[in-house]
């Protein structure tokens, strides 16, 4: 029975090359892009997993609402892991993460300036799982200058040599400036003597599913732990027992703040925390799961991703989401194209299946024949679409930065759930056709009085309306992703942004920073250099401010930024109230400039700062040793965005750096005019004071365009496959207007005999497609304008959805249906 089904199967497709073709055809591209963004689905999901312990696995954060503002930081006290460790038994273990900074190591005559190293517990290697090449991962990092070194990053250094055993030379290392205390004085800044790390291990590379990854993890042994509770520095993960309710565990945690974070919250403020918390303010300890870090972090734990290392990776669930709907709709409408198709050919079958039921044929073999053409029909499409698959992945990889690959023999589940595919599509493509078809009767076929195309005619239109519902919301949504990321890059962020230049690793010059901006500036293409602490990334540190008292119940979470007397010249800032940073004024050292947004934070947002006039006012800064230092405020400068547009502008406190004090970044204002020499100069004016280290930087409007990439690549993603959802959907328009124009080809000749024009002929074709194709706007419209306000709710800043975009893409489709 199988080999008359195939030899039906092969005379079918023989007969009707044109409608077989344009089947497979769809069904492979379908089944393509299925599996593309299914993989690329199951790879989002997949994040963390490898851990053999991530059910158990959390990342501690804290939850806070003080003085009506709202946040959550990944980010905690350095002596969290430890206490939590000795007080709670349903803790196992525990592991912390710092970032002290970037390092210039050496080996021999090569060297590196590196920015991806982590101080971490000596546990670290027994909370995660990550595979050690060389090396003891439970001693490697129990030691001070202890250093374990990826698989890439050795290669730098060693080539193919064991690095486990030799030894790199640290130099001109600093403290970031973030992580010193006000009574520093500066001493400890910078260092010019080489220190030694002992390689102790060598680790495979961080897995690409893992939400963070670094070259080098040293030993935390190394550094001195802030133990300041109110300290947010280092990102602590706990294992806790199995089966441990984490509700109830939360709950515990509650005592840690009562102990702990109360009394230095109460020398700090001058009030009991019983009284912090009666003013409707709210400080805790949370545990977000491991394996919801990626995904999960800012949506549903509400988590400043600008609190996360630059090294930790983030997405969203709602992309998860569209994809895999993106993925399962273009599979429907690929399904969609052979029941449309197939139903529409029922005609010139109809007779075959009133012969075979004359001749005895019952229901269910007729229906197991077209089943079984429909799975054969399937299978063709499905090894096109493995070879399609070998060819796009490549370019699906380069554009979304994934290393997708379809693992046919290294998984044994592959093959069975491949074949498994190829019988559901099948069977469901081939489902309805089967029953439609083997529901004629044999008397009414034989004498070609087939009932009434009425219910043909429902069916065919549903189906075509399904299609292009499916693909104009596609098409709406792609240029409103667009139309939003051409909105974030060309917002005026209240600086200039264009001809703006930032040395990044400006710290291995030192003392010589100021020597190194005047040689700039003897250059007349340099506008203006300034030095700054980090901005326009994530990790912007922040600090708690009492506004013009020294106690109380409403402290200010404000982020911060050193700078020095350039600043608004180099960035081009407007200054709306009082003065900016002077060389004629020694007391500038305790002065603080502050933006907009802390103005209203001062007044809870009630009143404009025409109304108001801070300067003069005390702000005073909550230090790490558990005192508050008063600044003066001396001007207010314009809002500016120095983070991404997905987040409202924060309150902003700007302090003068002190001579002493390290520069993390030189920024320099440039004249457009001959940049290429003046980027020279730059470069060979950096070799007088960096010595052999190269420089590097980066164009400011390039440094902004990083901040959206996840967007971008959402973009490109929803552009490709919504083109291609339509293109999928126009084969099956082709493929039926085919049809319906050879049916109707006496009534064609008839009418040109009678003297109609081609103009009126195509007119009155096109006519029933474009009724569904308006209709399929109809229903578009509200879905994707519903599905886009969530995608924006990801945005504090965010266009309007205006009209013009659905009438753009309901004409666009109505257009490829014409021309189809």
């Amino acid at each position: 029975m199988l080999s008359n089904y195939f030899k039906i199967f092969s005379r079918t497709l023989k007969k009707q090359r044109i409608y077989s073709f344009v089947n497979i055809l769809g069904l492979a591209v379908g089944i393509t892009c299925f599996f593309t963004l299914s993989l690329f689905v199951l790879d989002e999901l997949s994040f963390d997993k490898f851990n053999k312990n991530a059910d158990n696995i959390y990342r501690l954060y804290i939850d806070q609402f003080i003085n009506n503002t709202d946040g959550c930081s990944s980010k905690t006290a350095g002596i969290l892991g430890p206490t939590l460790l000795q007080n709670f038994p349903e803790v196992t273990n525990y592991t912390r993460i710092g970032y002290y900074g970037n390092y210039l190591l050496r080996y021999e005559d090569k060297e590196f300036r590196e920015g991806r190293i982590y101080a971490v517990d000596s546990s670290f290697f027994d909370v995660f799982t990550l595979p050690f090449l060389e090396g003891n991962p439970k001693t490697a990092l129990t030691k001070p200058n202890s250093l374990v070194i990826t698989k890439s990053a050795a290669k730098r250094y060693f080539g193919n040599e064991n690095p486990v055993g030799k030894i790199l030379r640290k130099s001109k290392t600093y403290k970031p400036d973030y992580l010193s205390s006000e009574t520093d004085g500066g001493q400890k800044f910078y260092n010019d003597e080489y220190e030694d790390f002992l390689i102790t291990g060598l680790m495979k590379d961080f897995p690409k599913n893992s939400h963070f990854s670094c070259d080098f993890l040293s030993s935390m042994s190394t550094y001195k732990v802030n133990e300041f509770w109110l300290d947010g520095w280092y990102s602590t993960y706990i294992v806790l027992k199995p089966g441990t309710n984490t509700i109830e565990f939360e709950t515990k945690l509650q005592k840690v703040v009562t102990d702990n974070v109360g009394p230095v919250a109460e020398r700090i403020l001058g009030i009991s925390l019983k009284d912090f918390f009666a003013a409707g303010n709210r400080y805790a300890y949370r545990l977000q799961p491991l394996t919801s870090i990626y995904l999960h972090s800012q949506r549903k734990y509400g988590i400043d991703l600008n609190t996360e290392w630059g090294d930790v990776r983030s997405s969203d669930i709602e992309y998860v989401y569209i994809f895999s709907a993106v993925a399962i709709f273009i599979l429907l409408i690929a399904v969609i194209n052979f029941m449309n198709l197939t139903t529409a050919r029922s005609e010139k079958r109809a007779k075959e299946v009133g012969i075979r039921k004359t001749l005895g044929s019952n229901k269910i073999t007729l229906v197991w024949q077209f089943i079984s053409e429909a799975i054969q029909m399937t299978m063709f499409a499905m090894i096109i679409s493995i070879v399609l698959l070998e060819i796009v992945l490549p370019f699906f990889n380069s554009f979304s930065g994934r290393n997708l690959t379809m693992q046919f023999f290294d998984n044994f589940y592959t093959i069975p759930l491949i074949v498994a595919f190829v019988l559901f599509v099948g069977i469901l493509a081939g489902s309805y056709p089967a029953f439609y078809l083997t529901s004629f009767k044999p008397v009414q076929v034989l004498k070609s009085n087939l009932y009434s195309g009425s219910r043909k005619s429902y069916l065919r239109s549903s189906l075509v309306i399904a299609q292009f519902t499916i693909s104009i919301c596609l098409l709406i949504a792609t240029i409103i992703i667009k139309n939003q990321l051409d909105y974030v890059q060309n917002k005026n962020l209240g600086f200039k942004k264009d001809h703006l230049i930032s040395i990044v690793n400006a710290t291995v010059i030192g003392k010589n920073a100021e020597a190194f901006k005047q040689e700039l500036l003897n250059n007349s293409n340099i506008i203006s250099v300034c030095s700054s602490s980090p901005l326009f990334r994530s990790g912007i540190p922040g600090n708690g401010y009492l506004y013009n008292k020294k106690s109380g119940t409403d402290p200010f979470a404000f982020q911060y930024v050193d700078t020095d007397y350039e600043f608004l010249k180099t960035f081009q800032i407007e200054l709306i109230k009082g003065r900016f940073f002077s060389k004629e004024f020694s007391t500038d050292s305790i002065a603080v400039v502050v933006n907009e947004a802390a103005v209203r934070e001062f007044q809870n947002g009630k009143i404009t700062i025409d109304e108001t006039d801070p300067v003069g006012k005390d702000l005073n800064r909550i230090t790490r040793d558990e005192t508050t230092k008063t600044y003066r405020i001396i001007g207010v400068i314009k809002d500016f965005h120095y983070e991404s547009l997905h987040k409202k502008i924060r309150p902003l406190a700007l302090h003068l750096k002190r001579p002493d004090q390290t520069t993390n970044a030189l920024n320099i204002l440039v004249n457009a005019n001959d940049m290429k020499n003046t980027m020279d100069y730059i470069e060979e004016s950096w070799k007088k004071f960096a010595g052999s280290e190269g420089i590097y930087y980066r164009f400011m409007d390039e440094t902004l365009a990083r901040l959206y990439e996840g967007e971008k690549r959402t973009e490109t993603i929803a552009t490709i496959f919504s083109f291609l959802a339509i293109f999928i959907a126009s084969l099956g328009l082709f493929g039926l207007a085919s049809f319906v124009t050879e049916q109707r080809i006496k009534e064609i000749g008839i009418r040109k005999v009678l003297g109609a024009s081609i103009i009126e002929i195509v007119t009155l074709l096109s006519k029933e497609f474009t009724k569904w194709v308006l209709l399929a706007n109809i229903i578009a419209w509200p879905a994707a304008y519903y599905f886009m306000n969530n995608w924006f709710e990801d945005f504090a800043y965010r266009i309007s959805i205006c009209l013009w975009v659905f009438i753009i893409s309901g004409g666009i489709a109505i257009l490829i249906a014409l021309v189809t």
